[in-house]
């Protein structure tokens, strides 16, 4: 991922911390239900975004590939890697995520 990758991405992140922080000093002492519904559903569309705007390569094969929202949602990341599943050569292991070109 480039920097400018990096950046677009922790951009994302800030807004929807800003949003946590600022929807719990209004809701969470009388309305905590609906705090829960901007968390679940923040964190949701931030798996799907992140879903459609990035892939993952291979380390054993090359094979570039994207992964479903729920195993993107599911599997462990480590910052610029993920750990999943190749669909070509079937290995497990830690991915380069790489940016989906627009």
């Amino acid at each position: 991922m480039s920097q400018s990758d990096w950046y677009g991405t922790v951009l994302v992140l800030l807004v929807f911390m800003a949003i946590i922080v600022i929807s719990s000093v209004f809701l969470l002492p009388d309305y905590w239900y609906l705090w829960l519904i901007i968390i679940v559903g923040g964190v949701s569309l931030l798996v799907v975004w992140h879903t459609k705007n990035f892939a993952y390569l291979c380390p054993g094969c090359g094979e570039v590939f994207e992964v479903s929202t729920f195993e993107d949602f599911l599997s462990p990341n480590g910052g610029n890697k993920k750990y999943v599943k190749c669909p070509k050569c079937g290995k497990r292991a830690w991915a380069d995520i790489l940016k989906i070109k627009e």
